[in-house]
């Protein structure tokens, strides 16, 4: 992380308790010794006397085995209970379990089933927001109660931004916005210094900032996150942190350097193992960046040599999106009848999953093929579909009279390009905010 310098970003950060004083020291002394050769050579003896002065890392190596005949046991211990309180929670109807915790004097209290709690939200909160926050409520319910400690605190901080995440993706923005400042506050109050628990933070709040569309604050939070995880190794996040990055770029309009920051994720991620999903996924979105600049060919290259790797997830509805490329691609190579096939097969998909978004864009990605192919008949049918099509998805009230006024211009062939772009880009927008409206510019 020798590129990362001293900002007035992250000097706010420390003093808003968003940074943890132990990240930022190894940053102001990493560039210290990166200036003065003496400075490193001091700070080396230092460490070299309390590794063989009485107390000191040598001392404590020999008190090692001790703690751990003392600790371990106990450890042991909570991890059974822990174990057995998340089986008898999970076998419990949904609206009885917070009961079950309160209700409890001595069960239902440890570190450990706080971590099971979050990881449970984790693994849910892309296919299932509403079970994710649930559990990640739980696991708050549990860090309050349980007996104060850094680690009770640490995980306390961060069932919060977990709980804010889960509502974020449910749709409430406004809600995980309240959430996360509880977060922050616990953090701060808690005297929290974990870099992980903080970099989490960060990663969480990069997407629900990116979710409202304050793309400048995503960045910020994002390229803290990236330092936090980096003085603590861990590259996976890392890697998914440079992700979240390159979406934040590439709904800000910046294609080029979305590629860039993508590009960094694929040097990290590798094709097999435990991150073969997600590198994937990385690969995927690789592909509509360069679809975007007009790469039309090393996109195509990625799809098909990805396509059928990604089958054997057993994803189907992201596998679609390979389809969703693939329309994209032959629209930009101006094969309309393979991008109406390709679209219509999208759609279709989304439609019986129950995806009104998905649904309603991938419409408007064949409404623009149509319009730059000349063909305002092609445009009008389509437009005739969308009422009857979208009345029964997921798509909100805006979203819906918005539809409604791309079909009435399509009607009245005033139907621009602009205009399905605009329409295209508030589609992604109130996706997660219900509430914008519609205003376009080129109508």
């Amino acid at each position: 992380m020798s590129d990362m310098h001293l900002s007035r970003e992250l000097l706010r950060a420390l003093a808003e308790g968003k940074m943890p004083p132990r990240a930022f020291l190894d940053l102001v002394l990493q560039h210290l010794f990166e200036l003065c050769p003496h400075c490193r050579s001091e700070w080396e003896a230092y460490q070299s006397e309390r590794l063989h002065a009485p107390g000191g890392h040598a001392g404590a190596f020999a008190l090692l085995p001790r703690l751990l005949d003392e600790h371990l046991p106990r450890l042991k211990r909570e991890e059974r209970s822990s174990a057995r309180d998340f089986r008898e929670l999970v076998r419990l109807p949904p609206e009885q379990r917070a009961e079950r915790i309160v209700r409890s004097y001595r069960r239902f209290r440890t570190p450990a089933l706080i971590e099971r709690l979050i990881e449970e939200c984790r693994t849910r909160v892309t296919s299932s927001p509403r079970d994710a926050y649930h559990f990640a409520d739980l696991a708050r319910l549990v860090a309050g109660q349980a007996p104060d400690s850094s680690a009770a605190r640490e995980l306390h901080s961060l069932a919060l931004g977990e709980l804010a995440n889960a509502a974020r993706a449910g749709g409430d923005l406004v809600e995980a916005d309240q959430i996360f400042v509880q977060a922050r506050r616990i953090m701060m109050l808690g005297g929290v210094t974990d870099p992980r628990v903080a970099a989490r933070l960060d990663s969480l709040e990069g997407s629900l900032r990116k979710d409202q569309r304050r793309f400048g604050q995503a960045k910020e939070v994002l390229q803290r996150a990236l330092f936090l995880y980096g003085t603590v190794g861990e590259l996976r996040e890392i890697a998914m942190a440079l992700m979240q990055l390159s979406a934040v770029l590439f709904q800000e309009g910046k294609a080029r350097e979305a590629l860039k920051a993508g590009k960094q994720v694929l040097e990290i991620l590798k094709p097999g193992g435990d991150d073969a999903c997600l590198y994937l996924a990385a690969r995927r979105n690789l592909a509509l960046y360069m679809v975007d600049l007009g790469h039309l060919d090393e996109a195509l290259a990625i799809v098909d040599a990805d396509e059928s790797t990604h089958r054997i997830f057993g994803q189907p509805l992201f596998q679609i999106r390979y389809t969703w490329i693939r329309g994209r691609i032959a629209s930009g190579k101006g094969d309309l009848p393979a991008a109406e096939a390709y679209f219509r097969e999208a759609r279709d998909t989304f439609i019986a999953a129950g995806i009104g978004y998905d649904a309603a864009m991938v419409s408007l990605d064949l409404a623009l093929a149509y319009l730059q192919a000349g063909r305002p008949y092609e445009t009008r049918k389509l437009a005739q579909e969308i009422a009857p099509i979208f009345e029964t998805q997921d798509v909100q009230r805006e979203a819906f009279a918005a539809l409604l006024l791309f079909r009435d211009a399509a009607e009245r062939e005033t139907l621009t390009v602009g205009f399905v772009r605009e329409l295209t880009a508030y589609l992604e927008a109130a996706r997660v905010d219900s509430s914008l409206r519609f205003s376009p510019r080129a109508f």
